[in-house]
């Protein structure tokens, strides 16, 4: 008969004695479950700690609720898109469609209950709910708006999705050669002073900022607001749109006493090994041709795509109303840049302009050519792309 006791005994010495063991055996486990692991002994806290500092990629994916689909699992089916996450988020862009932000989801009690049927759930909208599925650590950014972009997690499809329950994310660890920070605005009070219209606790943004996503939940923006950012920011591409509404569990994020509501979220990327172009497709374009002619110059900035992600915000106008078939230009991206993610959101005005830098085209002083008339920024009935690389 086997000895459980010293079975038991045996594998806990291999377990915490060999490193190069527990190592093996913890390197097969996604991010929540190795935190949890960690927490058992400071041996696999320390081996579980290296494992993380080598696991430093994208991750992102996608879910869309489908109209059999019962309400009552939503939250399940969302939690598990986070349970399988291979690397631990710092900051996590996400974007969800209106119908799902507008109604809270039900969470089934972890309390154990003498009648399963009666058991209380509680209800909590999706950005709280996010929220509570990534670390403390982590900046949470989102927004909801008509539709979303999205990309599965073996980035081998991109899924443009309207009318339904939706959600889209891209989680990013932390990266050598990649700073994100944000900031709101206050589209009421603002002024064209640089204090101001960034607010207070944001002097820590760098000069060098290289894009900014502009979210506004209000149709009334004044336009001069985005072509301030580019002129403190000469060296970003500005690109974003309009949408429903700011998903922020901070009241604002600038503003420490919660006094006001942020009408204008922006978030800026920075590095000086990021790399950034972007294309405007315009309302005229029509068919799958002609999108692949500005995927094509998109693609002929030669940009790494090693380390790369794209988000694509268009306007509610197309998708399937506008080419009679659904994922054309997401399918398109695709098709040029088959390892990227591509995120985004279908709104009621963008913002953007096409950037192409070209390879060599910079000045004396090694930094880009920054003298550029300030280009058209506000659009109805268009396409924005904007790719970022990583280097």
């Amino acid at each position: 008969m086997v000895d459980c006791s010293k079975t038991c005994s045996s594998a806990g010495f291999v377990l915490t004695k060999i490193p190069l063991i527990t190592k093996k055996v913890l390197s097969f486990l996604p991010a929540k479950t190795l935190n949890s692991c960690a927490r058992v002994c400071k041996s696999w806290n320390f081996v579980a700690e290296q494992i993380k500092r080598k696991r430093q990629k994208l991750s992102w994916n996608f879910y869309v609720c489908e109209e059999d689909e019962n309400n009552d699992m939503l939250a399940a089916e969302i939690k598990s898109l986070f349970q399988e996450i291979w690397h631990e988020p710092v900051n996590f862009i996400g974007f969800c469609s209106s119908t799902l932000f507008e109604e809270p989801l039900k969470i089934p009690s972890n309390h154990m209950t003498r009648f399963h049927r009666t058991a209380k759930c509680m209800r909590l909208d999706i950005g709280n709910f996010l929220k509570q599925l990534l670390p403390s650590f982590c900046n949470f950014l989102a927004i909801s708006a008509d539709g979303v972009v999205g990309t599965n997690s073996e980035a081998n499809k991109s899924f443009e999705i309207e009318n339904k329950k939706s959600l889209s994310f891209l989680l990013i660890p932390k990266l050598e050669n990649l700073q994100i920070h944000s900031f709101t605005i206050d589209i009421h009070t603002y002024t064209t002073q640089k204090d101001d219209i960034l607010g207070p606790g944001t002097n820590h943004i760098p000069e060098d900022v290289k894009a900014i996503l502009y979210f506004c939940n209000e149709p009334l923006c004044p336009p001069d607001i985005g072509y301030t950012l580019m002129q403190y920011f000469p060296e970003s591409v500005l690109v974003g749109g309009f949408v429903d509404n700011l998903i922020c569990p901070q009241k604002c994020l600038n503003d420490s006493g919660g006094q006001s509501d942020p009408s204008l979220l922006c978030i800026a990327f920075s590095g000086a090994r990021l790399r950034v172009a972007s294309v405007l497709i315009e309302e005229h374009i029509n068919s799958k041709e002609e999108v692949e002619a500005n995927m094509r110059k998109l693609k002929n900035c030669k940009l790494p795509e090693e380390q790369s992600f794209a988000f694509m915000f268009t306007c509610i106008g197309r998708g399937f109303h506008h080419y009679g078939v659904s994922n054309v230009e997401s399918a398109v991206f695709r098709q040029f840049f088959p390892k990227t993610p591509l995120v985004g959101f279908f709104g009621t005005g963008e913002v953007g302009f096409t950037h192409l830098p070209s390879e060599g085209k910079v000045c004396e002083n090694g930094k880009v050519d920054n003298n550029r008339t300030l280009p058209k920024l506000y659009h109805t009935y268009t396409t924005i792309i904007c790719l970022l690389s990583v280097v």
